[in-house]
């Protein structure tokens, strides 16, 4: 098993819920977050390259950064290649389609999804290779790694297809609560499996040769008087950290299993609405209020971050000894990973960042919904 995967597109998708779910949490009555706390300084940031997308991109938009390369889509049909160290486009597509997700790559082809229900696959230049058409939406960046492009879709069915030529090799369903959250929760993908989280709070790994499932199992069991107190989705994106699976649920647990059978290691009650980074030292994820924790390779809290509660914070991406996030306001907020202290902040272009960082290196990368990317050299 490897030592850290991530999904093969490098970051972890933040998950927004249906709009009964994103009323109740983000409307307009929402009490107002506080301002930010004084950072220590303790992290040098400088901005390196800012680079236009031409189109927003809210749920299912993400950065992919591999090697010296950066790879970024926007709603307007947008899919491009950066040069990491300069901004400097290698490459840039018009797709001629409105994009509901993308980019998943593993640096040799790159899938987004269109908003009429398909995928579009591109060569490392750039270049159009293929197209299949899935008939639902798909709001997940596909997941790219070993021949295999995987994806889910809205109706939480989950398909893998051939990345050289498109072709579909299997389809996974299960059935659904009677309410879900419309979320863009990702895949995790190791040789040979593929991770998932589903409706209800369950986690699948399914084989990728054909689809069949190894395991199926409740991370967090749904609870209450009504659909909506009884959603228990997972959201993100399943990461797998040495023999452990460890994932999220809203309304429900966090918590990591063996990668090999599903048995729980250790298990909290929680609700996130965004998903989890983990590392050698544990878990750091937001809650469902904005409050960041860390816990231990055995569960145990190790710290708490409440000074940025309710600032509708992105999935965390773990780099070095920082904690990176995203904000409504446009900001990139790094935390030491040591004890959750702010470090650094920089900001962007004013528009929310819902979708994790992702970084090679020193060179930390966002992705705003105003559709520009911002890099970041991190001291």
């Amino acid at each position: 098993m490897l030592e850290r995967v991530f999904m093969s597109w490098s970051a972890r998708i933040a998950v927004f819920a249906t709009t009964l779910v994103l009323a109740g949490c983000f409307g307009s009555s929402r009490k107002p977050p506080d301002p930010l706390p004084a950072s220590t300084g303790a992290v040098k940031v400088s901005q390196l390259w800012r680079v236009s997308l031409d189109g927003d991109s809210g749920i299912g938009f993400a950065p992919v950064a591999i090697g010296d390369s950066v790879w970024a889509a926007s709603s307007k049909g947008v899919l491009t290649r950066i040069d990491l160290d300069n901004g400097r486009a290698r490459w840039r597509t018009l797709t001629g389609k409105t994009l509901t997700a993308g980019v998943g790559t593993d640096g040799l082809v790159s899938v987004v999804a269109t908003v009429e229900g398909e995928i579009l696959a591109y060569d490392v230049d750039g270049k159009f290779k293929w197209s299949a058409q899935i008939g639902a939406e798909i709001v997940t960046p596909p997941a790219v790694a070993d021949g295999t492009v995987l994806l889910r879709t809205t109706d939480n069915r989950v398909l893998a297809f051939d990345s050289d030529n498109g072709n579909r090799r299997w389809s996974f369903q299960r059935q659904n609560p009677p309410l879900v959250l419309r979320q863009s929760g990702g895949v995790a993908m190791v040789p040979s499996l593929g991770f998932v989280g589903m409706p209800g709070g369950r986690l699948v790994a399914l084989g990728l040769s054909s689809g069949s499932p190894r395991w199926d199992v409740p991370l967090a069991q749904p609870r209450g008087a009504t659909e909506l107190e009884r959603m228990a989705d997972v959201v993100g994106t399943p990461l797998v950290i040495g023999q452990e699976l460890c994932a999220a649920t809203y309304q429900g647990r966090v918590g990591c299993l063996n990668a090999a059978n599903g048995e729980p290691v250790w298990i909290k009650e929680f609700s996130s609405a965004v998903g989890l980074d983990v590392d050698r030292q544990g878990i750091v994820v937001p809650d469902s209020g904005d409050i960041v924790h860390a816990f231990d390779r055995t569960g145990a809290s190790a710290w708490q971050q409440k000074g940025l509660a309710r600032r509708r914070l992105s999935a965390p991406l773990i780099a070095a000894r920082s904690v990176a996030l995203g904000d409504f306001e446009g900001n990139v907020l790094w935390l030491s990973r040591d004890d959750g202290t702010l470090s650094a902040v920089r900001s962007t272009d004013g528009k929310a960042i819902v979708a994790p960082p992702t970084a090679v290196g020193s060179i930390l990368v966002v992705q705003t919904s105003g559709g520009t990317l911002h890099a970041f050299r991190v001291e």
